[in-house]
């Protein structure tokens, strides 16, 4: 492999650099699985040309382009991805929430979750950022959860939502891996909590993306009612949304996808908003509810489907103490 790839800017390679050595935190001589597919082929021979320098043991798998995020691998990537240290999951939908993921997960490996990479993704700043530095904050918000019984969201466009994360485990997304068995989603630096499936009740005023290709940023705000821990209904100004919203989920084919699975807050003080997941979710002074799967991140809902809502300036108190107050972690 040459070093450097004519394709490639010098912000690219460096980016993919950050990737292998910090957020993956590639040792020498360990054993790494790049799985890919038509659309992100390119960018996963950048990652495995970064590698080369510190392991030449190197297994990049392509497989077909999935329909949907959490869709299983082949049978022979997920081998690949259980005899690896450090796995680039770099699929343009995200294998984050497989069975496939958690057994190589368990199995020890370290899983960076990379859907929708891009150059432009690669380009981004928030791609770059001290992952390490913001992880005390990250911290704080997941052990807050962990520590509650109830969660209150409220936005000033009218989110107002109450769920129930007794027994449930903050999670620590801080953007890179160390240890066994950890997952990462950089630029996506987040804290988030997967509540108890049959509670959640209110209203989710969405003002910020969708991030899927359907979708994507909003014009329109998208209000969601959430009855009994299943959204009941898609309301919006913007007729073609709430059609493709429908969509979307009948063709999940299970009532599975429209339970609230996951709520998070973003703490990537560098991400914009984009419409693409990595970048919205992980965006400081969001909020976001994924719908659908949570099997794989301590929750019981198990389903080939999760699609994630983001909304702006949202505040999250925990039994009654605020944590974050539009943006600002106060934890």
């Amino acid at each position: 492999m040459s070093a450097e790839p004519a394709a490639f800017s010098r912000t690219a390679v460096d980016a993919a650099d950050h990737l292998v050595r910090s957020c993956g935190s590639l040792r020498a001589g360990e054993r790494v699985a790049i799985v890919v597919d038509e659309r992100t082929l390119e960018i996963g021979r950048l990652v495995a040309e970064r590698c080369a320098p510190l392991t030449a043991a190197v297994e990049m798998r392509q497989v077909p382009l999935a329909a949907m995020h959490g869709t299983e691998p082949p049978p022979a990537a997920a081998a690949a991805m259980k005899r690896a240290d450090l796995i680039f999951g770099l699929t343009h939908f995200s294998m984050a929430h497989t069975a496939a993921r958690r057994d190589a997960c368990a199995g020890g490996a370290r899983y960076l979750s990379l859907p929708e990479y891009s150059l432009a993704l690669l380009e981004d700043p928030a791609v770059g950022v001290d992952y390490k530095a913001r992880a005390p904050l990250v911290r704080a918000v997941a052990d807050a959860f962990t520590a509650g019984d109830f969660v209150h969201v409220t936005s000033p466009r009218g989110t107002d939502v109450r769920l129930d994360v007794r027994g449930r485990t903050g999670n620590f997304c801080p953007g890179f891996v160390e240890r066994p068995g950890e997952l990462g989603s950089p630029p996506d630096i987040e804290a988030n909590v997967s509540p108890v499936e049959t509670y959640s009740e209110g209203i989710v005023v969405v003002d910020g993306s969708i991030p899927c290709a359907e979708i994507g940023l909003l014009r329109e705000p998208v209000e969601l009612d959430v009855r009994g821990g299943k959204i009941v209904a898609f309301r919006s100004r913007d007729d073609a949304v709430v059609a493709t919203l429908e969509r979307l989920f009948e063709r999940a084919g299970s009532e599975k996808a429209y339970v609230l699975a996951e709520c998070g807050v973003g703490l990537n003080d560098a991400a914009r908003l984009t419409g693409i997941m990595l970048t919205d979710e992980g965006a400081a002074g969001t909020l976001h509810f994924g719908f659908g799967s949570n099997a794989t991140v301590g929750g019981l809902n198990d389903v080939a489907f999760h699609l994630d809502f983001v909304f702006r300036d949202g505040a999250v108190a925990v039994d009654g103490t605020t944590v974050v107050d539009r943006g600002r972690v106060l934890a």
